[in-house]
C-alpha cells in the first residue's frame, strides 16, 4: 500500500466518521429518510469525498440496502431503531461505515450496545495475522453474551480501489476460515445483532443499483455508458440520475438484460429488530490503522 493510498483511504475515513457522527445527530422523529440522505451525501461532497454507495437507512427489521427515492415521503417514527450504513470514496479509496439510533426511546438499548460492543471488541483486538473466524468469534462471544444474536449471513468485506466487496468476507461468528488479515489489505468490520433468528432473507427492491456485466450495457446507448464511466462499478441509486422521462425504463431494461444489478432490501427472517455498527481498517507496515474511528 502506496502513501498516497494510505492517505486517500485515511482522507475516505475522516469524511466518513463526520458524515457518520452528523447521521447520529440528524435522526429524529418526523425527520425524512430521504432529507437524511440527501444530507448525509451532500456533506460527503462539500468535505471533498464522494459517496461510495447510496446512503443505507434502514429501520428496525430491515438490516441493509434500502435508500429513498425522489419524493420519499418516509419518516422516523418514535421508537423505531435506525441503521445508517454510509460510504465515502476518495480518488476510489473508500470507507465504509454505520450507526445505529433508537428514536426517542430506550427500548432497545441493549440489542444497540450488543452490535456496538461488538465493534469495540473487534478494535481493540485487530492485529495483522489474525484470522477473519477469530473477528467473527470475538463478535459472536460479545453479542450472544448479552443475549441476542448475531446475522450469519450478513458479513464483513475487503475493499479494493472503487471495489465496495473486493473477495474476503469477515464473518459474524466463528466460520472456521483460516484466512488472515494481512499488510496491504482494506476492509470493513460490521456487527449485526438481532433479537430475531440471526439469519436475513430478501425482500422489496431497495433502489440501489450497480453494474453487472458492463459489455451488455452498449445496447442501452447513451445511458450504460454513463452509469459505467460515472460510477465505475460502485452502487448507484436513480436519484443520483438526471430525471428523464426515460431513466426507470432505462434502469428495468438494465436489471432484465443483466447489465445492472438489483439490490434487494435484507431484513430480518423472524422479523426480529437489527442493530450495526462499522469501521473500516487498513493494514500498513506499521499495523492496522482504523481509518474512521
Amino acid at each position: 500500500m502506496t502513501p498516497q493510498e494510505i492517505s486517500a483511504y485515511m482522507k475516505a475515513g475522516r469524511i466518513a466518521r463526520k458524515a457518520r457522527e452528523c447521521a447520529e445527530g440528524a435522526v429524529r422523529e418526523g425527520k425524512t429518510l430521504l432529507s437524511l440522505a440527501e444530507e448525509l451525501e451532500r456533506l460527503i461532497r462539500d468535505e471533498g469525498g464522494e459517496p461510495a454507495f447510496p446512503v443505507n437507512i434502514s429501520v428496525n427489521h430491515e438490516a441493509a440496502h434500502y435508500t429513498p427515492m425522489p419524493g420519499d415521503g418516509r419518516v422516523f417514527k418514535r421508537g423505531d431503531v435506525v441503521k445508517v450504513d454510509l460510504g465515502v470514496h476518495v480518488d476510489g479509496y473508500i470507507a465504509d461505515t454505520a450507526i445505529t439510533v433508537e428514536v426517542g426511546t430506550y427500548r432497545y438499548e441493549a440489542l444497540i450496545e450488543a452490535a456496538r460492543s461488538a465493534l469495540d471488541a473487534v478494535v481493540r483486538r485487530m492485529r495483522v495475522g489474525v484470522r477473519t473466524s477469530e473477528i467473527g468469534g470475538w463478535i459472536e462471544e460479545e453479542i450472544t453474551a448479552q443475549g441476542f444474536r448475531p446475522i450469519a449471513n450478513l458479513t464483513g468485506h475487503s475493499l479494493d480501489r472503487y471495489a465496495l466487496h473486493a473477495g474476503l468476507s469477515i464473518p459474524n461468528f466463528d466460520d472456521g476460515s483460516r484466512k488472515t488479515v494481512e499488510v496491504g489489505m482494506a476492509f470493513a468490520v460490521e456487527p449485526f445483532s438481532t433479537d430475531g433468528q440471526g439469519w436475513v432473507r430478501n425482500w422489496k427492491p431497495g433502489n440501489i443499483y450497480s453494474v453487472k456485466r458492463a459489455r451488455k450495457g452498449e445496447v442501452l446507448g447513451d445511458f450504460g455508458r454513463e452509469v459505467i464511466e460515472r460510477f465505475k462499478g460502485l452502487p448507484f441509486t436513480p436519484r443520483w440520475l438526471p430525471d428523464t422521462p426515460d431513466r426507470d425504463e432505462m434502469i428495468r431494461r438494465g436489471v432484465k438484460s443483466g447489465f445492472l444489478h438489483a439490490y434487494p432490501v435484507l431484513v430480518e427472517r423472524g422479523k426480529g429488530t437489527v442493530a450495526q455498527f462499522e469501521h473500516t481498517f487498513i493494514v500498513t507496515g506499521e499495523g492496522v490503522k482504523v481509518t474512521t474511528l
